[in-house]
């Protein structure tokens, strides 16, 4: 097979192993992917692709005024490559890269659209752009039947342009997690063994992820188990201050809340149940939570958003509740701590469902269709 090389542009991605795990299943199979970084620092993401070998370029971003330097920088970098496909992420990624492979004459300009309505609802101004990176584009990924909505419907993005490729993960990672992991993790975050249950919820606070409405489930789970702990990871956001005013109404011994925590794995097998309840069916682009807690094995308690749309089923993988309902949180919650046979059987079911559906695997495979289908028209 001959090799030949793809561009990835990337803006404000700190540390992404989905990217990692591409890179070397593609480059196995005979493509070359060579990154650009729009960020104003070394990041693991960086760290992670230099030391795999893969060709890394970091472009300064620091706001709106390094948008012109980074198009032109980028521009140049395109017309030395001549790359056939370039595939931008994220929003400043997306306009300068487009725009410059536009320009110069890149034949395939792919971007992986990774909000899904939030522009429509909180940004209407930035819609323009979506829009103008969508006709930059000769292809855009949609991780999700949700996004692939909005872009036909509220953006009128031809449907032959949207290709569906659903996030991939390393399931084995989230299953085989070494016990001496967890309790590191148990120590540095101080989840004693003694606490039960540990009602677990991984979501940066902004309104719509519903982070809220799972604190004022959590007061009626404390009423029965007053060893009950809260984690909430990812504690950060717009909407902080709500936030914070639900958790001062608990105890301080009763919640976590912790920024970040990088061994993700051994951090769910902490959790005896998993919550995450967003506020509307389009407001995730695709939820990869989702995926990671039934990966991990945790009951969950759950509204359905983004991916959970397509594939999660009320008393088959999960309990689904309705939105902005603290009170059905809580019994749900309830069911499957007084029902450990039925929480048993849903996070089997979920595990083995997202085993086929969401391997990394399975996206390599997806995104190598695209790329090569996409070589053979323009006959390379």
């Amino acid at each position: 097979m001959k090799r030949f090389r793809i561009v990835y542009i990337i803006s404000r991605v700190n540390s992404a192993r989905q990217f990692e795990l591409v890179a070397e299943g593609v480059r196995n199979l005979g493509v070359e992917i060579e990154f650009v970084l729009l960020n104003n620092k070394v990041t693991p993401l960086e760290t992670c692709l230099k030391e795999r070998r893969f060709q890394v370029t970091r472009l300064p971003l620091s706001g709106r005024l390094s948008l012109p330097y980074i198009f032109m920088t980028l521009f140049g970098i395109l017309l030395v490559k001549r790359p056939r496909i370039i595939h931008t992420h994220l929003f400043e990624a997306n306009l300068t890269g487009l725009f410059a492979g536009w320009i110069a004459g890149v034949p395939t300009r792919i971007h992986t659209r990774h909000h899904s309505i939030i522009h429509h609802q909180s940004f209407p101004e930035a819609v323009r752009w979506d829009k103008l990176a969508n006709w930059l584009s000769t292809h855009v990924v949609a991780p999700s039947q949700v996004v692939a909505d909005v872009l036909t419907r509220g953006e009128r993005l031809s449907s032959s342009k949207i290709q569906i490729i659903h996030h991939g993960f390393d399931i084995t990672s989230f299953k085989l997690v070494r016990q001496e992991r967890v309790e590191s993790v148990r120590e540095k975050l101080n989840i004693p063994k003694s606490k039960f249950p540990v009602i677990g919820c991984i979501s940066r606070y902004t309104e719509w992820k519903g982070v809220h409405f799972a604190i004022l489930a959590f007061q009626k789970t404390l009423k029965k188990y007053p060893d009950a702990l809260l984690v909430l990871c990812n504690a950060q956001g717009d909407y902080d201050s709500e936030i914070k005013e639900h958790l001062s109404k608990l105890p301080s011994f009763a919640y976590r809340e912790i920024l970040f925590e990088e061994d993700i794995e051994a951090l769910y097998q902490c959790f005896n149940i998993f919550v995450h309840v967003p506020t509307g069916e389009m407001e995730e682009a695709f939820g990869q939570i989702y995926i990671e807690a039934m990966a991990a094995g945790i009951p969950s308690v759950l509204t359905i958003s983004g991916i959970a749309k397509e594939y999660v089923r009320h008393g088959g993988n999960a309990l689904v509740v309705d939105y902005k309902d603290e009170a059905a949180i809580a019994e749900a919650v309830d069911f499957l701590l007084c029902n450990p046979k039925k929480s048993k059987k849903l996070a089997s079911n979920a595990r083995k469902e997202v085993n086929t559906k969401f391997s990394i695997e399975r996206m390599i495979l997806q995104l190598m269709k695209l790329y090569f289908g996409e070589l053979n028209k323009t006959k390379l």
